[in-house]
């Protein structure tokens, strides 16, 4: 252990006396670390806030997809939501949801435009979905009327900045609305889950603006309590097949648990995460290599230090931990650095990308790439080290 530490000490003076070369060894490994941590911290964060909506979401929703007008296939409407609203016994609550596309996603707000989702939705859907107002009503509150419209928080503080939205008049693809309600900020990550950007206009309010087959449509539905889903399921592809089996077979009925949309959503973007966490650990490699390539120069240039410390009694082994150390030393210092900067990158990117999760690196993500980072500059400063000690310190007194 005392040689060890004799060895750290030495190390740490070579390194302090080749400060150029100490420094390009470190940046390479502190912006490797930094890359990965950056990849990995904003993947976690969105994977956590993807397991608090399932937490909040429960088991009991089904959704019924429809599909494209263009294909000829099943576009779910009025009369199949009031088949499902005289089911009592099997559904809770059932709501209609219709997402309009062209012109009609084109807001104008007070002296601004904007792109947005637009979703023409029936009573009940907010309720369904747990979608909470933060300001104002939902469409279907005492009150509401069939031009009022309901505006994601994020859209909202872009048509009417710095101004409160309620009350104020909004124009969806030509028609007028007055703003009744702001959903409460959410920092669901991306758009497919996230009501931030999105406007929510009543089913019955949006006329013309409505054209089924954009999206085909869907049908939200929450089973009553105590009704098995997967028994619910069943029922409803029954019903319709029932309703539409002369122009639809079973294919053409898309149910699908909204637990199991959530969780695939949640599958997918782990495994992007892990693909791109592995793909930045390669940086490591490239670190790695780079601190070789600096040691190999190194050894070369300290040719008569090392045939010095031999002549005076230090074995091969010693002038190889030595090289070893100083590699050592690089990591202790560098990978904290580089998790430090990563964690800063991540949350400026949050910003510049807008991105709804908050970045997280967990324990075990440091761990990992610490451990990885490490072993990889200390096996590919085994090659220089090994050349370091060979030197026979003879002729290289003689040389010096």
């Amino acid at each position: 252990m005392r040689r060890w530490l004799a060895n750290l000490w030495d190390a740490a003076r070579s390194l302090a006396r080749s400060p150029r070369q100490t420094v390009l060894c470190a940046s390479a490994i502190v912006l490797a670390v930094m890359a990965y941590s950056t990849v990995v911290s904003i993947a976690d964060g969105m994977a956590q806030v993807l397991g608090r909506r399932f937490e909040s979401l429960g088991d009991d929703t089904l959704v019924i997809r429809g599909q494209s007008t263009a294909s000829g296939g099943f576009v779910p409407g009025r009369g199949d939501l009031d088949d499902l609203q005289r089911m009592p016994q099997w559904i809770a609550r059932a709501a209609l949801v219709q997402e309009l596309s062209g012109a009609a996603t084109l807001l104008e707000g007070a002296g601004t435009r904007q792109v947005a989702q637009v979703l023409a939705v029936s009573e009940d859907y907010f309720a369904i979905d747990r979608v909470v107002v933060g300001q104002g009503q939902a469409l279907s509150g005492r009150g509401a009327s069939a031009k009022h419209c309901v505006l994601g928080a994020r859209i909202a503080a872009r048509l009417f900045p710095g101004q409160a939205p309620l009350g104020k008049f909004l124009r969806v693809g030509g028609q007028w609305y007055a703003v009744g309600g702001v959903l409460a900020a959410t920092d669901e990550p991306g758009k497919f889950v996230s009501n931030d950007d999105a406007v929510f206009l009543p089913l019955a309010g949006a006329g013309a603006l409505v054209r089924p087959g954009d999206d085909g449509g869907r049908l939200v539905v929450k089973a009553a309590p105590g009704v098995d889903i997967e028994a619910l399921k069943a029922k409803l592809q029954a019903l319709l097949l029932r309703k539409y089996g002369g122009r639809f077979d079973a294919d053409d009925f898309r149910i699908e648990a909204k637990q199991a949309l959530l969780q695939g959503a949640r599958a997918a973007t782990e495994s992007q995460g892990r693909t791109v966490a592995w793909i930045s650990l390669l940086a490591s490699l490239v670190a790695a290599l780079g601190v070789m390539n600096m040691m190999f120069l190194s050894a070369d240039e300290r040719s008569g230090e090392i045939g010095l410390r031999r002549a005076i009694g230090a074995t091969r082994a010693d002038i190889a931990a030595l090289f070893l150390c100083e590699a050592l030393l690089l990591c202790l210092v560098s990978i904290p650095l580089g998790l430090v900067l990563g964690r800063v990158a991540a949350g400026l990117l949050q910003g510049v990308l807008r991105l709804d999760s908050a970045p997280v690196l967990s324990g075990q993500a440091c761990a990992l790439v610490a451990l990885a980072t490490t072993a990889l500059v200390l096996v590919f400063s085994l090659a220089p080290a090994w050349q370091a000690a060979r030197k026979d310190p003879k002729r290289v007194l003689r040389a010096e």
